[in-house]
């Protein structure tokens, strides 16, 4: 069975991006040594990309093609935004469409956000596995990743690295 991963990176404090939303957060740390955190690697494990409406529109927003080529793209979203080929939409029964998603053959699946789909997807046990890029400062407001998160998840540490800009990467699998 394919895994569900969550590859995200977030401020130390926990935030996924400041609350008006944007990108510009993951542009602000210097990395000079041109680091792609494993990313590359990650990317080559996933013919799947699942993201919520709001991150979609985010995507959207940035003039550039949809950034997932030769990946299936699908976007939990109870709203039409149709702004890109190929992007499959479920706006209904997500967990049930994603539980489906995870029994077919392929590679693994990748969570790219949102906190709300994420939080969704944690209280029905269905990610596998987080893969956490820390910045290193704290935004003191903004989109929390695991928002209003109702329920309990054990995790185990399974692998971690630190970077010359500061950024931790951590790694958990499900227990």
């Amino acid at each position: 069975m394919r895994k569900l991963i969550l590859y995200t990176t977030v401020s130390l404090d926990g935030y996924l991006a400041p609350i008006y939303g944007g990108f510009e957060m993951l542009t602000t740390i210097s990395n000079p040594e041109r680091e792609d955190y494993g990313k590359n690697m990650f990317f080559d494990s996933i013919d799947v990309v699942i993201m919520g409406g709001n991150t979609y529109y985010e995507l959207s927003c940035i003039d550039v093609e949809m950034p997932f080529k030769g990946k299936e793209i699908y976007v939990v979203s109870k709203k039409s935004m149709k702004l890109h080929k190929k992007v499959h939409f479920i706006k209904e029964n997500a967990i049930n469409e994603i539980k489906k998603l995870k029994e077919l053959d392929g590679k693994n699946i990748w969570v790219l956000g949102g906190g709300i789909l994420t939080a969704s997807l944690l209280r029905y046990k269905l990610i596998d596995k987080l893969i956490i890029n820390y910045l290193p400062y704290m935004l003191g407001n903004g989109i929390p990743l695991f928002p209003k998160y109702e329920g309990e998840s054990k995790w185990k540490l399974v692998n971690n690295q630190s970077f010359k800009n500061f950024i931790l990467q951590a790694e958990y699998q499900l227990i």
